[in-house]
């Protein structure tokens, strides 16, 4: 084998090992990558639910709120009713006077 060529296989060889190397890197890299999209994954699960859950809670205090507003509306429903017939018994009580 000539130097030329001896030159060329070295070279070569020096090529081949820096591939796998770079290859060993990113297969490295993809498996924490994998493992990020693997916790990510995760996360967004836990976050749909969170969400159904809050949206949940909204929709149960939007009931409240809309049962609550309805009894301050009977509440002054009744006092209006109330008033009005103390004014009609007060109006009873002159007329039979």
């Amino acid at each position: 084998m000539t130097e030329e060529e001896q030159i060329l296989l070295n070279n070569l060889k020096v090529n081949v090992q820096q591939f796998f190397e770079a290859f060993a890197e990113i297969e490295n890299e993809k498996k924490v990558l994998e493992k990020n999209v693997l916790n990510l994954k995760h996360e967004i699960e836990l976050l749909k639910k969170e969400k159904l859950e809050l949206n949940r809670k909204i929709e149960q205090l939007r009931l409240a709120t809309h049962i609550l507003s309805g009894v301050d509306e009977n509440r002054e429903a009744k006092q209006k009713i109330n008033k009005l017939i103390r004014e009609i018994d007060k109006c009873i009580a002159l007329l039979n006077k």
